[in-house]
C-alpha cells in the first residue's frame, strides 16, 4: 500500500504539472506538495533499506507541507486572513523543528502529526464555511478544491486518533502498528484518489477555457 499511495501521489503531481503556468495557484502549490510527498516517501524507503529510521522522511515532509497547505487554503479563500495563516505557519514550523531535533528525533513524530492534523482539519472546515458564505458556484462538486479539501479532511480527521495514541500503543502495549498503519495507508490512498479527481477536474477546466480563447 505504501508504494500504491506513492504512485497515486506521483500521478497527481504529474497531472498538476501539465500546463503548470496556467493552472490555478492552489493547484500549482498542491502539485509542489505532492512532489514533496513522493520525494519524502522515496527518502523513507531508502533509509529503511539501509537500516536507518524511515521516520526521518515523514518528519521532513511534515515540516515542509504545512506552509504549502496554508498557501493552498489562503489562495482558495480569496487571500483572506493572511496574518492568521502566517502566525499559524511560524508557530507550527518552530515547534515541528524543535520536536524533530530535541524531543522525538528518529521516532514517529506524533506531536507534529497531531498538530498538523488539527490545523488541516480547521483549514478544511474553514474552507467549507467559506464555500457556504461565498457560493462561488451552485455546483460545488465541480470545484477542484472541493475534492482536494475532502481528501484532506478524510485523511487527517480519520488518522487523528491514531496519531494521538501511536506512542502509547508502541511504548506501553508494544504494538508494531501494522494493522493501524494499514488503515492509515488506506486513508492515504482515498486522499490521493480524491486529490487526483480535483486535479483532473482543474486540468479539464483549464483545457476548456484555453480552447474557448
Amino acid at each position: 500500500m505504501f508504494f500504491l499511495q506513492t504512485f497515486l501521489f506521483a500521478a497527481g503531481a504529474v497531472l498538476s504539472s501539465i500546463r503548470f503556468n496556467s493552472r490555478q495557484p492552489a493547484i500549482r502549490l498542491l502539485g509542489v506538495a505532492l512532489w514533496c510527498s513522493v520525494l519524502c516517501n522515496s527518502i523513507s524507503f531508502i533509509l529503511s533499506i539501509n537500516h536507518i529510521s524511515a521516520n526521518y522522511g515523514g518528519s521532513i515532509f511534515n515540516i515542509v507541507v504545512l506552509p504549502l497547505i496554508s498557501l493552498i487554503y489562503f489562495n482558495s479563500t480569496n487571500r483572506r486572513n493572511a496574518k492568521t495563516f502566517l502566525i499559524i505557519g511560524i508557530l507550527y514550523e518552530a515547534s515541528a523543528i524543535f520536536n524533530l531535533i530535541f524531543i522525538q528525533k528518529g521516532e514517529l513524530n506524533t506531536n507534529t502529526l497531531i498538530a498538523l492534523s488539527l490545523i488541516v482539519i480547521v483549514y478544511a472546515l474553514y474552507y467549507f464555511y467559506w464555500l457556504l458564505q461565498a457560493l462561488p458556484t451552485e455546483k460545488l462538486h465541480k470545484l477542484p478544491m472541493f475534492w482536494v479539501n475532502t481528501g484532506y479532511i478524510i485523511y487527517y480527521a480519520g488518522n487523528l486518533f491514531l496519531f494521538i495514541f501511536a506512542s502509547y500503543l508502541v511504548k506501553v502495549l508494544n504494538n508494531n502498528l501494522l494493522i493501524y498503519w494499514t488503515m492509515h495507508n488506506c486513508m492515504a490512498i482515498v486522499e490521493a484518489i480524491l486529490i487526483i479527481t480535483g486535479v483532473s477536474m482543474d486540468l479539464r477546466n483549464e483545457k476548456s477555457s484555453h480552447s474557448r480563447s
